[in-house]
């Protein structure tokens, strides 16, 4: 499949319900002789208006003057006099990038006799890096734009990058179309960029319930119905939120239509994607240089690496233990969430806490067991593709206790001694 196909067909879905083939209406009328939503007025092409005759011909100077002297013409009422150039500049800098003009810029326009003048100070202002801030806060609202999870933890999020992307689109005039595509579907454009990817937090910026007691998949449906709310208000321009339940008599999205569209945005993992500043890209950069420079240096000094590695894997192929998986149960109160997964494996969930003891346990038929193995999997439902679940994907065990016990009389338990362990790779030390 095409990797646009999604994006593609989400468009589609989303052009066939704007269009008036989208539209249910013809069924509700034959099955309840109800009005046709495609003559509501909010559905119906905007006409043009015929530009109104005033009696002050001299006044408008662009036909939307005609429209307001039309309608002071018929209060009985004068248009207010010609603003001057300092209240019309800062007019025009709060409107544009939300701030008033310095003193220089007043002075510099206010001295410009150019009759493009006022002209060239709207593109000299369309062109601030400003501008991206003061209109693209309305975006940012549409997109529920927060820089904490909100609820009881509230915890704080860096989804700034998402904040800038948003920014910088305007100030760069990005046509609307590809930063619809980009929000929506982003990560499967070809080859994509990273703020392309970043653009898909239009999709992430839902609340977050971490609570200790809470079902993660519970909020997690939460923030599907959330996307949608956003992707009708904020793309569509309409309410959908009654198609969650039922469809409606007079609206233009069926029930059906609203699961088809919800279907798209659920088939996709949770995760927190990782992204770097100009800065962090470069050092990324040099160090991956400096990784191939190393490893062909060290390939080019041992001509024979290949031959030693696979003789190496041949010699301790055979001298490992028997390692079999176990399925285990949590054991304890609920705040914390674990998933099962098909290898036996468990794929916790919801808040991590600094510290914490987990308690687990299984039963057997094994005659003898000699060792225990605990892995760190990545899953692409952690943050940066786990191990761990604190926001850098990371995690620490600091002790693992081992308890036995008869299955046929489990009361009688024994601590297990551990005489040696080791680790593939340990965290650098530091205070939790």
């Amino acid at each position: 499949m095409n990797p646009l196909g999604h994006a593609f067909r989400l468009g589609m879905l989303i052009a066939s319900i704007l269009s008036q083939g989208g539209f249910h209406g013809e069924a509700n009328a034959a099955a309840g002789n109800l009005k046709d939503p495609r003559n509501h007025w909010a559905f119906r092409a905007p006409v043009r208006t015929p530009i109104p005759e005033v009696k002050n011909k001299s006044w408008p100077r662009t036909p939307l003057d005609n429209f307001i002297l039309a309608r002071l013409e018929r209060e009985n009422l004068r248009p207010s006099i010609e603003a001057d150039r300092i209240t019309l500049l800062r007019r025009l800098s709060l409107d544009l990038i939300g701030l008033p003009p310095a003193i220089a810029e007043v002075d510099a326009f206010v001295a410009d006799p150019r009759p493009d003048a006022y002209e060239k100070e709207v593109e000299r202002l369309l062109k601030s890096p400003h501008y991206g801030e003061r209109w693209g806060r309305h975006w940012l609202d549409a997109a529920r734009y927060a820089d904490s999870d909100g609820f009881e933890k509230d915890k704080s999020r860096q989804v700034w990058f998402y904040r800038d992307y948003v920014i910088n689109s305007f100030n760069q005039d990005l046509p609307y179309d590809q930063f619809i595509i980009e929000q929506l579907a982003g990560d499967l454009l070809p080859n994509a960029r990273q703020d392309q990817i970043v653009a898909t937090g239009f999709l992430r910026n839902s609340m977050v319930n971490e609570e200790g007691a809470i079902d993660p998949e519970q909020f997690r449906m939460e923030a599907m119905f959330d996307r949608m709310d956003a992707i009708g208000k904020g793309i569509l321009g309409i309410t959908i939120q009654c198609a969650q339940c039922h469809t409606h008599k007079f609206d233009p999205l069926t029930q059906e239509e609203y699961y088809r569209m919800f279907a798209f945005i659920n088939n996709d993992h949770e995760a927190q994607r990782i992204v770097y500043t100009p800065d962090e890209q470069m050092k990324v950069a040099n160090l991956t240089r400096q990784m191939q420079e190393i490893e062909s240096d060290l390939q080019h000094r041992s001509s024979d690496w290949e031959a030693r590695l696979a003789k190496w894997e041949e010699s301790v192929r055979n001298d490992q233990p028997d390692w079999q998986a176990v399925a285990i149960e949590h054991v304890g109160e609920n705040d914390q969430r674990y998933y099962d997964q098909k290898d036996l494996s468990k794929l916790a969930a919801g808040y991590a806490p600094t510290k914490m003891t987990s308690t687990w346990r299984t039963t057997n038929s094994l005659p003898v067991i000699g060792a225990f193995r605990l892995d760190l999997l990545n899953d692409p439902n952690l943050p940066c593709n786990g191990p761990g679940r604190s926001f850098r994907g990371t995690c620490a065990l600091t002790e693992f206790k081992v308890e036995v016990a008869d299955a046929s009389n489990p009361t009688n338990k024994i601590q297990v001694k551990i005489v040696s362990a080791t680790a593939d790779y340990a965290n650098p030390e530091r205070e939790l």
